[in-house]
């Protein structure tokens, strides 16, 4: 009896191997594209027909610098609709999203130092600060200060007063040209450099705890000057 029973197990074992072996999934074939399609697709793209530096061009040159929700924001937006739609791309659309808030927008602003010598300052408002009204004068202090103790001798000192809060950096000349060319050598280091996706999380700054302090510190005292 256990004879038979075994070769009862050994008959429906070979019946079913075949059908194991038919359900095996066949090995699946890689595309390869053709090579002329490849160029085609590179000769469209990195040829004449490219349009990279036209549209980095017209959003960074003509736009501009675009906040979220602000009116240059919209127009870049719309401008990228209207062009994909130009180029033939089906059912190019904007969608909604939010709620964020208002937007903001730099009209108009101008710094300049009126006296004893006039020249222009380089600066801009902070984005989402409120206007002014009208032209704003007056004497220009410049806080020096390490500790709280520091700023409470300036206390009643800075009414109707330009207040420069943060402490002055040193900036070193810089005599090489705008533009430089890279060789052929950079140019192959560049290409085999590592993912940059792998490296460290904040690798490129090396802050040590020390200086991660001082920075939190200077910041909560130019708060309380603010």
């Amino acid at each position: 009896m256990l004879r038979r029973k075994m070769l009862i197990g050994l008959s429906l074992f070979a019946l079913l191997l075949p059908s194991a072996a038919l359900a095996k999934p066949a090995k699946k074939e890689i595309y390869q594209a053709p090579a002329d399609v490849i160029e085609k697709i590179k000769a469209e793209g990195m040829g004449d027909n490219s349009q990279v530096m036209n549209t980095m061009s017209y959003l960074a040159d003509v736009i501009g610098g675009r906040l979220t929700n602000s009116p240059s924001m919209k127009r870049a937006n719309e401008w990228t609709r209207d062009t994909m739609a130009k180029w033939g791309m089906q059912n190019a659309h904007l969608e909604s999203w939010g709620p964020f808030g208002r937007g903001w927008a730099l009209k108009e602003y101008s710094a300049q130092v009126s006296g004893p010598q006039a020249f222009p300052v380089i600066a801009f408002p902070k984005a989402w600060s409120p206007s002014t009204k009208g032209t704003i004068t007056g004497d220009v202090v410049v806080l020096t200060y390490k500790t709280e103790a520091d700023l409470a001798k300036y206390k009643g000192k800075l009414k109707n007063a330009i207040v420069f809060v943060s402490n002055p950096r040193n900036i070193e000349a810089d005599f090489d040209g705008m533009g430089s060319r890279f060789s052929d050598s950079q140019l192959l280091d560049m290409a085999n450099a590592p993912d940059p996706a792998r490296n460290q999380r904040g690798g490129g700054f090396n802050l040590t705890p020390e200086r991660i302090k001082q920075i939190l510190e200077s910041r909560a005292l130019m708060m309380k000057a603010l």
